[in-house]
């Protein structure tokens, strides 16, 4: 028989830190509580249960959504005492107003991505939490937005002041520690493929590990300023993310031009090999330290490898021109990443300089599907006028309850692609709540005589339930069971607890969110597929469109977005089980363009039309594709025009050298990008297309 191993049974507890920030919560939850009873508020259990909900084992995150708590529910209250008055005898139009707030402020809420997105969200459903339930004495509105703002901020000043002074965490760590792991993926990834060594089930998988670990900072870098962290900190962060982003599509350029020289020319390829083990060497080394002596020799070397313009005009050696440049872009990108890295982890004030410095870096926006954000809100919108029309004909009482949480399921989970399973998960804790609530207030709270006791009741349960929700899987189950139970027993200064009513009110809630659970099954449908497919078409949409006039700035900003949108479709296209090396050959298509529209202006007169042509032909392509709603195959004769294009940039400008060996680097690498392995062959004296293995220009 085995011995008892301590360590393999305690493995599955949540560690140490999480049971105090389960004590913690508790304590402060209980001080609230307490206090609310002290001043005889008239809810003192939504003091309780809001220091649960803006309670976060960080101090940052904790600070932030208190505050945005704060102006959220100003903002909510104030609505509700302005309009109830006027609209109360006209129930149904009081249900539009209060349903159009409500939407409307979603819809500004979901054009943010950050914390402060909770603000504006919670002022669009914290008005009918106040409105509803007045509608039958609107007199005392105010006085109800007056009670549960104080309830609320009390909780809020408990939440916070318990959580500064106890155990308090700092987020920055954890922020560290999420990059740390990010340059881990991002390493093993680049040296997959500078090694050549490249399986495609261990690339997507490092792809994906490095889009999630990039999306997790963005709400992380916006709570950092919330814990006293640097302004030059932040700002280092900021920039970090900003270089993340194009880091994917400028490896896998990389790999187009390598994976080109290797097939087409040997001899070249040879040459190149020695500089890409050194530089294998460096990114190693750069765990530890940047090596910026060996950042310089390894340029001295790409300096050293780089064809003669003259030579240029030989495919090989544009090749490997190609995939020297591409080297260099990733061994910059890469420098700025760590000494980035090292400033944060630092805490260092000093001004950071770039390497990196491609006319495409802007600050980062967010790609946002307004037509999906549109549908959405309006589907909130006429989920609360419809549960308020069914409210009004039931003439069920405690009916406002229902309408409520609909309202505040169909916030929460709008941003989702497939919200029913979510809501459903909502629905389900509640209905459990209403269970531990009823044990409580029946069978506990009738033998309890004073506070102390109270706390003991409570203790066990509330700091069990407290300490899992700081694990993710357990969040949103454990959040809701203790708020939703803490609100469900309504302790008052005196016990006074009836069960027919209990179940009224309470039951109305569960009810609220199956219709919109159902609402939600009917109305929203399409799930992550739509989204994924609405992106793939705004890519195709977004290249045509870079065939018409506009700004070298709007360029720019273009160029931001679609990496953004990249970065958003990507774990679209893994849920689906869809290839994802296709979006990032898009963007990579892209964002040659943007090169060529660029340079264009600075190149020869006499190369200027045919290097329009070129953005012409793939403007016109895309635009098939959107017509026909189906990635078509790349078209006959484009590769033709590139490959004329090329040979009209080395006859005519040769003294414009800059430009013409920007615009061979983004003529070739479109090339790559659309066509792979397609190549220009003579037959009979004529120039053709030799077409790839894969009709679509992937290679094989």
């Amino acid at each position: 028989m085995k011995g008892f191993d301590a360590r393999q049974f305690f493995a599955g507890f949540p560690p140490g830190r999480d049971w105090f920030y389960g004590v913690r919560t508790f304590g402060a939850s209980m001080l609230a509580l307490y206090i609310a009873l002290i001043m005889e508020m008239p809810r003192p259990y939504w003091a309780m249960a809001t220091v649960y909900i803006v309670s976060s084992p960080f101090v940052g995150a904790t600070s932030s959504k208190a505050l945005y708590r704060v102006l959220g529910t100003l903002a909510g209250a104030s609505a509700a005492v302005l309009l109830v008055p006027i609209f109360v005898q006209t129930p149904l139009l009081l249900a539009v107003v209060v349903a159009l707030w409500t939407g409307s402020l979603l819809f500004l809420s979901l054009h943010l991505r950050t914390a402060n997105n909770y603000a504006l969200m919670l002022a669009g459903y914290t008005m009918p939490m106040i409105a509803l339930p007045a509608v039958d004495n609107p007199q005392a509105v105010f006085e109800l937005a007056v009670s549960r703002s104080e309830e609320i901020f009390l909780g809020i000043l408990c939440a916070s002041v318990v959580g500064a002074m106890f155990w308090p965490r700092r987020l920055a760590p954890v922020f560290q520690g999420a990059v740390n792991k990010w340059f881990t993926e991002a390493c093993t990834y680049s040296e997959r493929f500078l090694a050549r060594d490249i399986k495609s089930e261990e690339i997507a998988g490092l792809r994906n590990a490095m889009v999630g670990g990039f999306n997790s900072l963005e709400m992380m870098i916006g709570q950092l300023s919330h814990e006293g962290a640097r302004k030059q900190t932040v700002r280092h962060a900021r920039e970090l993310r900003g270089r993340m982003i194009h880091l994917l599509p400028v490896i896998d350029a990389l790999d187009d031009a390598l994976w080109a020289l290797e097939r087409r020319s040997p001899t070249l390829w040879a040459s190149l090999v020695p500089l890409l083990d050194d530089t294998r060497q460096w990114l190693a080394s750069t765990a530890q330290d940047p090596q910026r002596a060996h950042w310089q020799r390894l340029h001295q070397a790409l300096e050293q490898l780089q064809p003669d313009a003259a030579r240029l005009d030989q495919r090989d050696d544009l090749l490997l021109s190609n995939a020297l440049y591409r080297l260099g872009e990733w061994i910059d990108l890469w420098l700025d990443c760590r000494t980035l890295q090292q400033a944060i982890d630092r805490d260092d004030a000093t001004p950071w300089q770039a390497v990196y410095r491609h006319w495409r870096l802007g600050r980062l926006s967010p790609f946002l599907d307004r037509g999906l954000m549109l549908y959405s809100v309006a589907t909130t919108v006429l989920a609360i006028i419809v549960a308020c029309g069914l409210w009004i004909l039931t003439g069920w009482h405690d009916g406002a309850s229902a309408v409520i949480l609909a309202a505040v399921a169909c916030s929460f989970f709008a941003a989702m692609d497939d919200p029913a399973p979510q809501i459903y998960r909502f629905f389900f804790w509640t209905l459990l709540s209403v269970v531990f609530a009823s044990l409580y207030l029946f069978v506990v709270l009738p033998n309890l005589h004073d506070f102390a006791m109270l706390v003991l009741a409570f203790a066990v349960p509330f700091i069990c339930v407290g300490t899992l929700t700081v694990q993710p899987k357990f969040f949103l189950g454990t959040l809701l069971t203790i708020v939703n139970t803490s609100s469900f027993i309504s302790i008052q200064g005196a016990y006074d607890a009836d069960f027919l009513n209990f179940i009224n009110a309470n039951l109305a809630g569960p009810a609220g969110l199956l219709f919109a659970f159902v609402w939600t099954l009917i109305m929203r449908p399409f799930g992550v597929e739509l989204a994924a497919r609405r992106m793939t078409r705004f890519s195709w949409r977004d290249i045509a469109s870079l065939s018409e006039t506009a700004s070298l700035a709007e360029h720019r900003r273009q160029g931001v977005l679609m990496l953004d949108r990249l970065m958003q479709q990507l774990p679209r296209l893994t849920q689906t089980a869809q290839d994802t090396s296709v979006a990032l050959r898009e963007v990579r298509v892209a964002l040659n363009l943007l090169d060529l529209l660029a340079w264009i202006p600075r190149s020869a007169v006499p190369c200027q039309p045919a290097l329009r042509q070129v953005v012409a032909q793939v403007g016109d392509y895309f635009r098939a594709c959107l017509k026909a709603g189906v990635r078509l195959p790349a078209p006959t004769g484009l590769l033709l025009t590139l490959d004329r294009t090329r040979r009209t940039l080395n006859a005519q400008a040769m003294g414009e050298e800059p430009a013409r060996l920007h615009l061979l680097h983004a003529l070739s690498g479109l090339r790559l990008a659309l066509l792979p392995g397609v190549e220009i062959v003579s037959r009979d004296g004529e120039l053709i297309e030799q077409p790839p293995q894969g009709l679509d220009g992937a290679p094989s």
